[in-house]
């Protein structure tokens, strides 16, 4: 009996031994699969870290296209109340000039309507004087 249960000592113990050997060899494939987790988490790490500086980047380059714009846009609508300015100051010019020169033609077209009537008159005048006087100024011309 002392034999049978030195043999079921030896039995368990054998037993024991497969059981440590297969959790050392469990123990061995976890600790490299946790290095190779780690490699990968530090590799994850540098890449989140190279992609975070460059959204930072392309965010300050953002920043710098949207102020470039803002002051482009700011020159284009000092420049468009310039020439909205000049543009009103040279439509009041070309007015005036225009009031200007109707008022100088007006002047003129008075002087020619005066002379008209004046050389409308004479020449009635002159008509009426040749048509009472008609024979009278003949004889003188052919004596």
């Amino acid at each position: 009996m002392v034999e049978n249960v030195h043999t079921d000592i030896k039995v368990q113990l054998e037993s024991l031994r497969k059981d440590i050997e297969s959790v050392n060899g469990i123990q061995g494939r976890l600790d490299t699969a946790i290095d190779k987790l780690t490699d990968v988490s530090t590799a994850i790490k540098s890449m989140l870290a190279v992609h975070e500086e460059k959204l930072q980047r392309s965010e300050s380059v953002d920043d710098v296209i949207f102020d470039k714009l803002k002051d482009r846009q700011n020159e284009i609508d000092n420049i468009h109340k310039e020439l909205k300015a000049d543009i009103e100051l040279s439509e009041k010019r070309l007015l005036c000039e225009l009031k200007s020169m109707r008022n100088e033609i007006s002047g003129r077209v008075g002087v020619l309507e005066k002379w008209r009537w004046l050389i409308l008159g004479g020449s009635i005048v002159i008509g009426w004087v040749l048509s009472k006087n008609f024979i009278y100024i003949m004889s003188m011309v052919q004596s």
